[in-house]
């Protein structure tokens, strides 16, 4: 597994999309990203600390939609298998707090701790992946968490990668026979499921309110809205809790 390391650099994914020479699986690591502006024009703050890296893959998965799901899988289970081994008490009730929110994060409780943002360009897709490992987090209390907040104590953020990249290499070519068992413990541990919600459109919140219901087969978002009886798929994701 090759890494090509950074002290600081604008954005990994932004490397990685003007290098397209680079081998599939090659990851470029960064240790303070200064221009990571990802989807919908958000931005993720990059103080040290945190596991800032991606790669590109060929898409020859029919991946579409499930890629965001499937890499925010991986990243779900690593962290989960490191909460579990720092956690000597209520190993159990620490695991449940960890949440897969659709289409791209992971939430500890009510904060951020991940988030998993694709591209893709012909051929290739693009995955970058950022977790808060041992970054402070103290200008973003209430927002975000890191592995350090929540079991006090230090990892190896080179290490976890290498997990994240072993693991992901392993699953992705059996990814059509485990897609069902992905979905299921993602649903299962769905932050915004039976939540309520209004949908944004054309700059302006509807009126109706909606709850989360799954995430269906192709990846994309169920929803109910209030006196419905059927589910209907999510359009957008721009929607804000109620």
């Amino acid at each position: 597994m090759k890494f090509i390391s950074f002290e600081e650099i604008g954005s990994t994914n932004e490397y990685v999309r003007r290098n397209l020479k680079l081998k599939e699986f090659e990851v470029v690591v960064a240790k303070k990203q200064t221009n990571d502006r990802v989807k919908r024009g958000n931005v993720w703050i990059s103080n040290e600390g945190g596991a800032l890296f991606s790669f590109w893959l060929h898409d020859r998965y029919e991946l579409q939609e499930k890629i965001e799901i499937f890499s925010c899988y991986i990243v779900f289970e690593i962290i989960k298998e490191y909460i579990k081994e720092s956690s000597k008490k209520n190993s159990e009730d620490e695991i449940e707090n960890l949440k897969f929110k659709w289409p791209n994060d992971i939430y500890y409780k009510d904060e951020k701790i991940s988030s998993v943002f694709c591209e893709k360009i012909r051929d290739k897709i693009i995955i970058g992946i950022r977790i808060n490992v041992n970054n402070s987090m103290d200008k973003m209390e209430n927002k975000a968490i890191s592995l350090l907040k929540i079991s006090r104590q230090e990892y190896s953020t080179e290490e976890i990668i290498e997990k994240i990249m072993r693991t992901f290499q392993q699953k992705i070519e059996h990814l059509s026979k485990e897609w069902e068992g992905i979905l299921f413990s993602l649903n299962s541990n769905n932050f915004l499921k039976n939540k309520k919600i209004k949908i944004e459109k054309n700059g302006k919140y509807l009126e109706k309110e909606y709850r989360f219901s799954r995430v269906n087969r192709a990846g994309r978002l169920l929803i109910i809205g209030k006196g419905d009886k059927e589910e209907t798929r999510c359009e957008t994701s721009k929607f804000i809790l109620i």
